[in-house]
């Protein structure tokens, strides 16, 4: 009888032990690692990734399928609208559906859900119709942002020479409208080494200017579209042209996009020199026809392609034709390298006065670096 006692104890003694030692053993195991939520602080703008990666900073904008977000350390960076799987605004923004509705106040994009909360009240909308976000800030300077670029090319020695190339830009934008303006300044020169005499060799400034008003996501109106131009080489001493066109959207995915313009304008052109017999200025109805193109190769080259044609009276030219085409490649923080070609052609040139005609095209390539604010 005792011994039946003594192994039943001895049974429960080794159950007892062994359920203890595996319950410590369990408490003891390491949980899984989990991503830490961020404290929202009320001073930044907040976007989590799909791949779990926060970054604060500023919300620029929401157009054509991508995000522009200021981040605070990085800079600012473009992302493809369907790898943002979080995002909270600090600011009141002005968002935009694809039935035109307009809601403006603070949003939350969370688990597929867009929430827009004013003064304390909750409004939820279908994400999948949202079409662009633009700030509704009283502070002006969050509905701008803008770019810097300068390209220089010295050399001296048997040949003495300086090349510079300007550009600067600005857009604001809203969840309506866009207005985006771009100024170019080209200049070369070189010194003549048996003479001494330092010539000119060219001089060229475009200024550009238009504002939108978007009916939908694919249609937009170009209420006024302004170009100035300018090459004492082309013999155009200034050239305006004013105009208003129709826009809409070929391609428009999220590394891709292709806008076509066309409507009439309006053009004065003043020449530099001209022969005794001809008009130094001359003014011409037109027909501007234009397309943009933006790809993304990666998340760090931008390809670009810019193309206008301007159908003016033969006296005015006849067919002007604008090309800018190349790369943007980001840097660190906000400055990037360029690399772009310009081509400008006009058909028929007005003749000098010493009855000699300036060339119909005109070639440029240029490398610049750029900063973006």
């Amino acid at each position: 009888m005792k011994s039946i006692l003594y192994a039943v104890l001895s049974v429960i003694s080794f159950l007892l032990f062994n359920t203890q030692a595996l319950a410590q053993s369990v408490q003891s195991k390491p949980e899984k690692w989990q991503s830490p939520t961020p404290v929202f602080e009320q001073e930044f703008d907040w976007l989590k990734l799909t791949s779990n990666e926060w970054l604060k900073g500023d919300i620029i904008a929401m157009y054509d399928g991508s995000l522009e977000f200021d981040s605070d350390n990085i800079g600012i960076i473009e992302f493809d609208w369907e790898d943002v799987a979080e995002l909270r605004s600090k600011d009141i923004q002005s968002i935009r559906m694809e039935d035109g509705t307009i809601v403006e106040g603070h949003i939350v994009i969370k688990d597929g859900k867009l929430q827009v909360v004013n003064e304390g009240k909750t409004k939820e909308l279908n994400l999948a119709s949202l079409l662009s976000i633009a700030s509704s800030s009283a502070n002006e300077w969050d509905l701008w942002d803008g770019d810097i670029n300068l390209g220089l090319d010295f050399a001296d020695g048997n040949v003495e020479q300086f090349n510079y190339n300007f550009s600067a830009g600005a857009q604001r934008r809203t969840s309506t409208s866009r207005f985006k303006a771009d100024f170019t300044a080209n200049y070369s020169e070189n010194k003549d080494q048996d003479t001494g005499i330092t010539k000119s060799t060219a001089d060229s400034q475009r200024l550009t200017s238009f504002y939108d008003w978007f009916f939908s996501q694919k249609v937009f109106f170009r209420v006024v579209d302004f170009e100035y131009y300018s090459d004492e080489f082309q013999n155009i001493d200034s050239r305006t042209t004013i105009g208003v066109s129709l826009g809409y959207t070929l391609i428009d995915s999220s590394d891709m996009t292709w806008d076509v313009t066309a409507g009439p304008s309006y053009q004065t052109t003043q020449f530099f020199d001209v022969a005794d017999d001809t008009s130094s200025k001359e003014t011409s109805a037109a027909l501007s026809l234009g397309t943009l193109f933006e790809y993304e190769i990666t998340s760090d080259i931008d390809y670009d392609f810019k193309y206008q044609v301007l159908m003016v009276s033969e006296e005015a030219g006849k067919f002007i034709h604008h090309v800018e085409t190349g790369l943007d490649m980001d840097l660190i923080s906000d400055f990037e390298l360029g690399l772009t070609f310009y081509i400008d052609s006009i058909d028929t040139p007005r003749q000098n006065a010493d009855g000699t005609f300036p060339e119909n095209n005109d070639y440029r390539m240029v490398v610049s670096l750029g900063y973006e604010f």
